[in-house]
């Protein structure tokens, strides 16, 4: 579940970054249709593929209810992990979100790993 939850978190981190690009090439225009669909793609897909991919993670587990019910406490977990993006970006600017991206995608691609290493093992 913590791969999923990072990997969502990852998703709305890029967009929320290419967001703040759009933006920083023309500072005195307001934010164009562009940059909205962006925000808005890129956060409910992260929520979606926190989803999918924690419902794939969890395969080895037969119940569809548990299944299920785990796959969306990863989605939910994203929208509360994905907070951090806001005081990393105040304090650090772009530079920050790229190395929170870096460090989202390190974390769910090791427990990514963990996780079907573990399902195989058992």
């Amino acid at each position: 579940m913590a791969s999923a939850t990072l990997l969502g978190t990852l998703i709305v981190t890029l967009a929320v970054l290419g967001v703040d690009i759009l933006r920083s090439e023309l500072p005195a225009e307001p934010a164009g249709p562009g940059a909205a669909a962006l925000l808005i793609g890129g956060t409910f897909g992260g929520f979606v593929l926190a989803a999918a991919f924690a419902w794939w993670l969890l395969a080895p587990i037969q119940s569809l209810y548990r299944r299920t019910a785990l796959a969306i406490a990863s989605s939910f977990g994203t929208v509360v992990l994905m907070l951090i993006a806001v005081p990393v970006h105040q304090r650090f600017g772009q530079p920050g979100l790229a190395g929170l991206a870096f460090g989202l995608a390190i974390g769910a691609a090791a427990f990514a790993l963990y996780a079907r290493r573990a399902a195989r093992d058992s």
